[in-house]
């Protein structure tokens, strides 16, 4: 009740909130080339540091979903020429490139860590720290490693990269698939875990 009481007033008074790329592009941790359209895309980073180039974007890109950073050193590199499509997420601790002219559809979730630890003792604690803010979790317990998407691959609607992965150069990512390991290049991949179906070009 009281986020709409807030949006109706803010309405009324012809306030409006400042688009995220604009109020982190202004603390110096989002770096934007030419051409983009943003207006779409939200970005969280827990714990910012002023000054620390947290994501950076190339030219001419069309970026919706959300990026969503679990700590103050966490990145994301976007090249020139990438499209991502609305309810796409990023889920970032460690790094997450994406090269120039890649296409990822709606509804796609990139997450390069496991998210919890493995193990059920350190997970007890994950509910109430998460209520206290994102940036409370234990991160140290949990897996994460870098993804990489090379360019020229295509990521078809809803679906899932996990850690580590590297989708090499033209991957094409059947919808609703999951990627647990990388791919070679220009192989359309389908299915959940993602097998190899084909080369394309």
């Amino acid at each position: 009740m009281y986020i709409l009481m807030r949006h109706l007033i803010n309405t009324l008074l012809g306030r409006k909130k400042q688009p995220d790329s604009v109020r982190y592009s202004q603390s110096g941790n989002l770096k934007t080339g030419t051409g983009c359209d943003l207006r779409n895309l939200r970005v969280h980073i827990a714990n910012a540091v002023a000054d620390y180039l947290n994501v950076e974007i190339g030219n001419d890109c069309m970026l919706s979903g959300k990026i969503v950073l679990h700590n103050s050193m966490a990145r994301v590199t976007i090249g020139d020429g990438v499209f991502i499509g609305p309810d796409t997420t990023l889920f970032v601790t460690d790094h997450i490139r994406i090269d120039q002219d890649v296409m990822i559809s709606w509804g796609c979730t990139l997450i390069d860590t496991n998210a919890h630890s493995l193990h059920s003792a350190e997970r007890l604690t994950d509910v109430r720290d998460w209520k206290k803010g994102p940036s409370q979790k234990n991160w140290s317990v949990v897996e994460s490693s870098p993804i990489t998407i090379q360019r020229s691959c295509w990521i078809g609607f809803n679906s899932i990269i996990t850690k580590g992965v590297t989708l090499a150069e033209g991957t094409v990512v059947g919808c609703g698939s999951v990627l647990a390991k990388s791919t070679e290049p220009y192989g359309v991949y389908a299915g959940n875990p993602a097998q190899f179906i084909k080369k394309t070009d």
